[in-house]
């Protein structure tokens, strides 16, 4: 069974370098085979990204387009050791997907015990779906402590295809992401396979990831790329946290 879910994504509206909108993306996945697509751009807190008022007229947006579920929702810095993030409580509460992520420009690295509390007190919050590329060269991190506060929360780990793709800019990615893979198996917690694709060149595209998990023996039930049905479950158990009322239909 092929993944049909990339949970990790970026249009024009995340200002890295691409001018890809939304069709593209959705127009890509599903020539790719994609089902359900999660557009997560940048947060406020990156230089060039777009403003919280984008975010808050997603809800506005077309949510199927190519026979493509899309969500929408948004890769939120990491901004300090307390874990605050680079977006509001009042845009995290209108969106459908939240990944947590540490860049260098709004979350300078530091060693391993300050950088694993800036993205456990954002787990803690409850309103965090996915923790996005923990394999950074740049961030030494305590991986046990990390996935210890994503199984209490239920928050996923993500394997990052542009982390693992050879030559990628966030050093031996493959290294950390074994790692990870072995203490989740062990701790039944959840992993997310995301494409980061910024524009369409690369959506849908899990070959490195997926590569990863076969040969350390992952578990494909803890996957959630491969169930609709798992990876709704996972966003629902957050979105009480973000004062959210509704559950979200797929």
């Amino acid at each position: 069974m092929k993944p049909f879910i990339d949970t990790h994504t970026h249009t024009i509206a995340s200002g890295h370098w691409t001018t890809d909108t939304v069709t593209d993306l959705a127009r890509a996945a599903a020539e790719r085979g994609i089902k359900i697509l999660g557009v997560t751009d940048h947060s406020p807190s990156i230089p060039g990204a777009a403003t919280e008022n984008y975010f808050l007229n997603l809800k506005y947006a077309e949510k199927n387009r190519f026979g493509v579920r899309i969500l929408y929702g948004t890769e939120a810095d990491v901004l300090d050791t307390n874990g605050r993030l680079g977006i509001s409580d009042v845009v995290l509460s209108s969106l459908d997907i939240i990944i947590a992520s540490q860049h260098p420009v709004c979350f300078r690295p530091k060693n391993a015990e300050k950088n694993t509390a800036g993205l456990t007190a954002a787990v803690r919050t409850g309103k965090i779906d996915i923790i996005g590329h923990p394999d950074d060269e740049k961030y030494p991190l305590l991986a046990e402590e990390l996935v210890r506060a994503c199984k209490e929360f239920g928050t996923a780990i993500e394997m990052n295809e542009a982390s693992l793709t050879p030559g990628g800019y966030r050093g031996n990615a493959k290294a950390r992401d074994s790692e990870l893979l072995k203490l989740c198996a062990k701790a039944d917690v959840f992993v997310a396979m995301g494409s980061d694709s910024h524009g369409a060149a690369h959506v849908g595209v899990f070959t490195y990831a997926e590569e990863l998990i076969r040969e350390t023996g992952f578990p494909r039930e803890l996957v959630v790329n491969y169930s609709a049905d798992r990876f709704l479950d996972l966003l629902n158990s957050h979105r009480g946290a973000r004062g959210q009322k509704s559950p979200l239909i797929i």
